[in-house]
């Protein structure tokens, strides 16, 4: 029982410094952007993408002999970014899919595809985990060549603001620092909220695969779904959109492939969650249809497929 409430109070507090990290990051992503000279949908696929928080709680686990938890962290995670952060945006305002976020999305399913056929082995050595380091290290460079040029298009424009009478943008080293701070606090706010997420569920006896691929990924992502509210405010949701796709190619390469060069990952009981996260971009995607944008009915059947999702892993 203590550790129960203990791991309640961790996640409370938690939840504030993710949404004050998330409010910042909004604020000043497209500002940051074009003083680095790339546009906002990059800051949102490169820096909210990347999840530290998820590198380090799988090499954590894996080093302590928990591939269940390794493994289905980084997995679990992609899976509930993918249905319930991206549903629950679509729900409440609908998503826009822009030509530059669907290609990041098959980008996302192609490496999640290769992870799933990794996972499908039985197990993930070392040589695979460097292999799937190297696939991100690929998709970073394509990311930021290819958004090494502005203007920014669709919603994500809308971040850029304070255009002076000549049309320049005015930048700040400042609003790098903000953007910078916002995500630290992300990344402290979901260590924070796995620790109390890990404290919940030792309390109730649950097996490890379980565990990572429900608790701890809804802990891990938290500060994706404080990012998305603070860019629905603003109404720039491409900016939570990117950091979902950028997190789920950087789940399924980086933190799998840490994880499994500190020690080979068995993924018995993962396979089905690897394939899930892998087909999860396209699905949105055909959500979208030909309009490009997913309403509530597709945000409803995102969230009615995370249901079935526990289902699955609790029957």
């Amino acid at each position: 029982m203590r550790f129960l409430v203990l791991g309640v109070a961790l996640l409370a507090s938690s939840a504030v410094l993710l949404a004050v990290g998330a409010e910042l990051f909004a604020e000043h992503a497209g500002e940051a952007g074009r003083r680095v000279g790339v546009t906002a949908l990059a800051v949102g696929l490169l820096v909210a993408g990347a999840e530290p928080e998820e590198m380090v709680t799988a090499a954590i686990a894996s080093a302590r002999h928990h591939p269940g938890i390794a493994l289905g962290d980084a997995l679990g995670a992609n899976v509930t970014m993918l249905t319930l952060v991206v549903g629950a945006i679509a729900v409440l305002a609908g998503l826009p899919l822009s030509a530059r976020v669907r290609g990041y999305a098959v980008g996302a399913s192609l490496v999640g595809v290769l992870c799933a056929i990794f996972v499908s082995t039985g197990t993930i050595g070392r040589v695979a985990g460097v292999v799937l380091i190297l696939a991100y290290a690929a998709l970073v460079g394509i990311i930021w060549r290819v958004e090494r040029e502005p203007p920014a298009i669709g919603e994500v424009a809308e971040a850029y603001e304070d255009v002076d009478e000549e049309g320049s943008v005015r930048v700040s080293a400042t609003a790098v620092v903000l953007v910078l701070v916002g995500v630290a606090l992300m990344i402290v706010g979901g260590t924070i909220a796995v620790a109390g997420a890990e404290r919940v569920v030792n309390s109730l006896g649950i097996a490890d695969s379980a565990v990572g691929l429900t608790f701890v990924a809804l802990a891990t992502t938290a500060e994706l779904f404080a990012l998305a509210w603070a860019a629905l405010r603003r109404g720039i949701t491409e900016l939570a959109v990117a950091g979902v796709v950028g997190s789920a190619a950087y789940n399924a390469t980086a933190t799998v492939g840490v994880a499994a060069i500190i020690r080979p990952l068995p993924s018995r009981g993962i396979v089905g969650a690897a394939w899930l996260a892998a087909a999860l971009p396209l699905i949105v995607l055909a959500l979208g249809g030909r309009r490009a944008r997913v309403g509530r009915l597709g945000g409803a059947i995102l969230l009615v497929t995370y249901g079935v999702y526990l289902f699955a892993i609790f029957k």
